[in-house]
């Protein structure tokens, strides 16, 4: 196994650790967050979802922006099909930019995204997009999110 590889899983553990002791936040505090690094979101104090980015704070108020498209509030994108399902919504296979247009989607996706918006997040600074990469999927399963890792 290589050696850089085996160094950066070995930051893995004190990471969540760290991450996890971080007070959580509002969409109102995010100021003084750092720039790059990884994400999560929680909801009744259960982690929900894990991301990254490198402009850490745009990328949070995004998940939960009324005016967000399907590119960039995935998160509340998932949330809405999830609930499309649970009622009995039937959504044809096509692309996400046609399944927003339909309107009885649409309610829920607008809902999935105000309840986003209500989530604390916490964040941990990571620069390096390695590492990041490592982390977001390390903490989802160490977490249990409900990340799907899907291309899209």
């Amino acid at each position: 196994m290589n050696e850089q590889f085996n160094h950066v899983i070995a930051k893995m553990e004190p990471m969540l650790d760290q991450l996890s002791a971080t007070a959580p936040l509002n969409r109102t505090e995010l100021g003084g967050i750092p720039e790059r690094g990884v994400y999560v979101f929680y909801e009744d104090e259960s982690p929900i979802y894990v991301g990254r980015s490198n402009r850490l704070r745009q990328r949070l108020l995004e998940h939960g922006r009324r005016s967000s498209r399907h590119n960039s509030a995935t998160f509340a994108f998932n949330i809405a099909m999830a609930a499309a399902t649970d009622a009995g919504i039937s959504l044809p296979e096509t692309t996400r930019t046609e399944i927003e247009a339909y309107p009885s989607f649409r309610s829920l996706y607008d809902k999935a995204k105000e309840r986003v918006a209500e989530m604390n997040i916490r964040v941990i600074e990571i620069k390096d997009p390695i590492e990041q990469t490592i982390f977001e999927v390390y903490a989802a399963l160490a977490l249990q999110t409900h990340n799907q890792f899907e291309n899209h």
